[in-house]
């Protein structure tokens, strides 16, 4: 049995972004990663995409994902599932930080929009 304190996590990012992998392979995950991640207010990430389907529940604040042309408003509680290889983008809204769990099969791949892949840290 393996624990993850929260405390231990370590978070990195870019402007108002931030992440940290709770399970992961390098923390010895062999089937799922489990990200926290967070934007401050008025922050979004890239539009990007995973060979693998997503699934993501808010834990605090106001995200609009946008998937290809579709947007929706999530506000702590609510979950979505990105199917595999569809672009999409996250911005926080409102006033306040937004924090949230991304749930992925072990090995998932980040790619940009433009097909380049990313090789986040806190995703190995």
């Amino acid at each position: 049995m393996l624990v993850m304190r929260g405390r231990e996590l370590e978070a990195s990012g870019t402007e108002g972004n931030f992440a940290g992998g709770v399970a992961t392979p390098s923390r010895g995950a062999t089937e799922v990663s489990v990200i926290r991640q967070g934007q401050g207010p008025g922050a979004a990430n890239p539009p990007h995409s995973h060979d693998r389907e997503e699934v993501m529940v808010v834990l605090s604040g106001t995200v609009r994902v946008t998937a290809e042309k579709e947007d929706a408003e999530l506000s702590a509680g609510d979950a979505l599932i990105v199917p595999a290889n569809v672009v999409h983008r996250i911005e926080t809204i409102g006033e306040t930080e937004a924090e949230w769990l991304l749930a992925a099969p072990a090995g998932v791949r980040f790619l940009f929009a433009d097909g380049r892949e990313a090789s986040p840290p806190w995703a190995k």
